[in-house]
């Protein structure tokens, strides 16, 4: 589940897929891979059991030994970003700058500098009052590596899937392009992208359809509130040129839902936005769940 920008509903129909597979196809362990900011969690009502939680170690700093430096100075002048300063004992790191590389490591001619795992965040799994567990992570403050820690996430989901017996597995991507977009779409299946009838949301899904492409990720895409811009939608459908799930409307149940952590689907069944998503979650059964 991705969009090319924030704020289209991804995690809201997320969080519903998650819940329509738990009661109707088997089930589906759910994975946040939006680590910056994680909320599938909270959508799915919060935990109500944590399974398991663990340091995520998704990065390497620089670690001089004193003696061995010869204080050549040649870290210092191999450092791209500034990291490293010379003083009178000799190299000092600055980890505030450094991207953990290596480079320093690499030129140092007496091996005095070696690289440690560093801890850059948290992985954890918790079990919804809705019965589908969560998988996700946070990053520490600062911290960078959010591709490889959402690489780790979904190998966790991967894993508690298949000891479970669970037939599907739902990614939450953080919303744009970037690295830990890519991550989470590489591997999949299928792409359900989330577009809202505005430019930038169309912009940003014609690029999310070309990851898709080089990612040889089949795509498809539903379009939510799109009664805001009911003439904007038609430019949307038109310029996408994919297959279209379905149209959700925007309705004020659907904030009240989200405000009260609990799926539209749960909170609000009757609503025409809930129709609307079981007829979506139901066209993607029929045609690629198997």
């Amino acid at each position: 589940m991705a969009s090319g920008k924030g704020g289209t509903g991804k995690t809201f129909v997320a969080s519903n897929l998650s819940v329509y597979l738990e009661k109707n196809l088997g089930g589906a362990v759910a994975v946040d891979a939006d680590v910056e900011a994680p909320d599938l969690l909270f959508a799915l009502g919060g935990p109500v059991r944590e399974l398991w939680r663990e340091d995520f170690y998704g990065s390497s700093i620089p670690v001089v030994d004193g003696s061995k430096c010869m204080k050549c100075g040649l870290c210092v002048e191999a450092c791209e970003f500034g990291a490293m300063e010379m003083s009178a004992g000799g190299p000092v790191v600055d980890y505030s700058r450094c991207e953990g590389l290596g480079t320093c490591a690499v030129v140092c001619p007496n091996q005095a500098i070696r690289l440690v795992e560093d801890k850059t965040g948290e992985v954890y799994a918790s079990e919804t009052g809705y019965g589908v567990p969560v998988v996700t992570g946070e990053l520490e403050l600062g911290a960078g590596n959010s591709g490889r820690l959402v690489y780790e996430l979904k190998e966790r989901a991967y894993k508690m899937a298949s000891e479970n017996r669970v037939p599907y597995i739902i990614v939450d991507a953080a919303p744009g392009i970037g690295c830990p977009v890519v991550s989470s779409i590489a591997g999949s299946d299928l792409l359900v992208i989330v577009v809202e009838p505005t430019p930038q949301s169309l912009k940003g899904s014609k690029r999310l359809f070309e990851v898709a492409d080089n990612l040889r990720a089949e795509a498809v895409a539903v379009l939510n509130k799109y009664d805001l811009n009911p003439g904007y939608a038609e430019v949307v459908e038109t310029e996408l040129g994919v297959e279209l799930l379905g149209r959700v409307p925007y309705e004020d149940t659907v904030v009240e839902a989200y405000t009260s952590a609990t799926p539209l689907l749960e909170y609000a069944p009757e609503s025409k936005a809930s129709r609307s998503l079981l007829e979506c979650f139901e066209r993607l059964r029929d045609g690629w769940l198997r």
